[in-house]
């Protein structure tokens, strides 16, 4: 017997884990929902993960003998901050893809049993998993006085069952940071009825993701930032005592997403109790009211606070211009709208007004006419909430000299204070629909002057991620070497996969490089190396192999992933060294951007 497991584990927390963690969940897990979440988290691979996807099969029975041994272990997540306001970052994480799939079982043997528990069907922890109504989407004439909508805007809305005077709008300070371990545990275990082996397991998890710099030791304080399930259900049902309270309090007319608590009351003095209440609870755990966010609002300031009549006016517009056919009525729209947005941005000073923003940049992106190029600059130098939605904008927006000009003096003005801004702005880059001519290459070279002498990892993955869809194999070959200083598997697999652009001009260095990789790099770009060793020396895949139903599924994205592209680019050296003339329809059907045509051809010409 270990040392590390006891005879209880061997005869009872064996069995219960044999049961959760079998072969067939793992793989549906993973396959339904774990390699979309992987594919979402902000930070991209440019391996996809496909490594691991690709092998699921035996992952999956590394990752359960790991379990059942009793040895699993979460592995050190990639963490990197996003700024929030005033360069103070928040420190966001990214599992490996075993942790994010036992996360995800772990979260899906709860769920039903914490939905069961819960108070009131008022609170939700996902917003993308309800079809819920937001605020401008009442359905009612903007020519009705506020006093006349207001109980209809409760009722529609928030669900409420009597209409009353007043709403209050309140959240928790620091909610996820401030989560106290073993507090959390103590609330979950009373609410469900579950084996605690999985708790076990899931917590160990938990603390093994938290961010402790320096050696520090583990606060047992604070859920790690993490673009999965799991951490938002059990913060979720970290809240059902204050559900209780409110769904007695105020006769269950509340909505709870997440910590953002809103509720109705007749009279200021009954929302003072309520929330006086819900704060003393909130300190017995540890958290408190964000008092800075905390209103009692009339009817009329309701109406300030959720810009009923801008989001209802919007609304409108979105129909009409869905509508529009002729290019002419596009500008015209497209002018009004960017007149719009500067006196909304000049005159505004609602706490929702940056959701108003966000949603004329959205509107704007539908017309794709570069009308705002000068709003946005400033909105995204300003307001790191909004960079997310000045970048959809532009990516809508056709190449022009204009367009690129705004790119580059986005890159030169913003003061970076995070990992995370210029990293999504290169993204941005890789998937813009951008021609391949003499003006384009020169804006791709005045990217790339801007992307020189990386001072960190993150600098340098940006540097990778643009070379390798628009740079020449030597500069990427440079820049991947430069890349061996960061001893971190997440850029390890990165330098890793951007070789494949390389094998058109020095393939024995690459194949060199993935052999060495793997008899001395890290596991993880070991697993990358091999599979793009064995993909380099492949055959074409046929229509049935899984190889093809990934490169080429039938449900075409608007844009050809970068990480699809790479593989491509070790196929075609495959079928360049085999001496393959042969055509390859699906690949010209499935690839139109110039930049990757131009690559491809380069290895092999006969596939265009």
């Amino acid at each position: 017997m270990s040392h590390r497991i006891t005879a209880r584990f061997e005869i009872e927390r064996h069995r219960q884990l044999t049961e959760l963690f079998t072969s067939s969940r793992l793989i549906k897990v993973w396959r339904d929902l774990g390699k979309q979440q992987m594919r979402n988290f902000p930070i991209a691979d440019l391996h996809d993960y496909y490594d691991f996807n690709y092998a699921i099969e035996i992952r999956v029975e590394e990752i359960i003998e790991r379990v059942l041994s009793g040895y699993y272990h979460a592995e050190a997540p990639l963490i990197y901050r996003t700024e929030k306001k005033y360069g103070v970052c928040r420190h966001m994480m990214i599992p490996t893809p075993s942790d994010v799939l036992v996360f995800q079982v772990l979260t899906d043997c709860l769920y039903a049993e914490i939905k069961k528990a819960q108070p009131s069907e008022g609170a939700y922890y996902s917003r993308d998993k309800h079809a819920l109504s937001l605020p401008h989407s009442l359905t009612a004439s903007k020519d009705y006085p506020w006093f006349i909508l207001w109980p209809k805007f409760q009722k529609e809305i928030w669900n409420f069952t009597k209409n009353k005077n007043y709403l209050v709008t309140t959240d928790i300070s620091n909610y996820f940071d401030n989560i106290g371990l073993r507090e959390l545990r103590h609330v979950i275990s009373s609410i469900i009825a579950t084996s605690e082996v999985y708790l076990d397991l899931l917590f160990s998890l938990i603390e093994n993701l938290s961010w402790n710099p320096d050696y520090l030791p583990n606060t047992q304080k604070g859920l790690p930032t993490i673009g999965i399930e799991a951490p938002r259900l059990l913060s979720h049902a970290f809240l059902f005592e204050i559900d209780h309270i409110l769904k007695s309090k105020t006769d269950n007319n509340f909505v709870r997403w997440m910590d953002d608590i809103n509720f109705s009351v007749d009279d200021p003095k009954e929302a003072k109790c309520i929330l006086g209440e819900i704060n003393n609870v909130m300190k017995s755990r540890g958290l408190a009211l964000n008092l800075a966010k905390t209103e009692i609002m009339t009817s009329e300031e309701a109406e300030k606070h959720f810009m009923f009549n801008e989001n209802l006016h919007l609304d409108k517009l979105n129909v009409r211009i869905a509508k529009l056919k002729d290019k002419r009525s596009k500008v015209r729209h497209a002018n009004n709208l960017a007149d719009e947005l500067s006196n909304h941005v000049k005159t505004v000073r609602a706490r929702n007004a940056d959701m108003i923003t966000k949603r004329y940049l959205t509107t704007l992106s539908k017309l794709k006419i570069p009308v705002a190029l000068e709003q946005v600059c400033s909105l995204y130098v300003e307001k790191p909430d909004l960079r997310n939605s000045v970048l959809i904008y532009l990516k809508s927006l056709p190449f022009d000299v204009n367009v690129g000009k705004v790119f580059i003096q986005l890159l030169k003005d913003t003061n970076e204070y995070d990992d995370a801004t210029r990293y999504i702005l290169v993204a941005t880059l890789t998937e813009w629909a951008i021609p391949r001519n003499s003006t384009t290459i020169h804006f791709v070279k005045k990217i790339t002057e801007k992307l020189e002498n990386p001072q960190n990892a993150f600098e340098w993955l940006c540097q990778i991620t643009f070379l390798a869809k628009y740079g020449e194999a030597e500069k990427i070959a440079t820049v991947a070497e430069n890349g061996k200083k960061f001893k971190d598997p997440f850029f390890a697999r990165q330098r890793v996969a951007a070789l494949t652009r390389v094998l058109e001009t020095n393939h024995e260095y690459v194949i060199s490089s993935w052999k060495e990789e793997v008899t001395h790099g890290y596991n993880d770009s070991a697993s990358v190396a091999i599979n793009l060793l064995n993909f380099s020396e492949s055959s074409f895949p046929s229509r049935k192999n899984k190889l093809s139903k990934y490169l080429f599924p039938d449900k075409q994205s608007a844009t050809y992933p970068l990480p699809k592209f790479l593989i491509l680019c070790a196929l075609a050296h495959s079928e360049s060294k085999l001496g393959n003339t042969i055509p390859r329809p699906i690949v010209q059907e499935h690839i139109l951007d110039e930049w990757y045509v131009h690559a491809l051809s380069r290895i092999q010409q006969c596939w265009f």
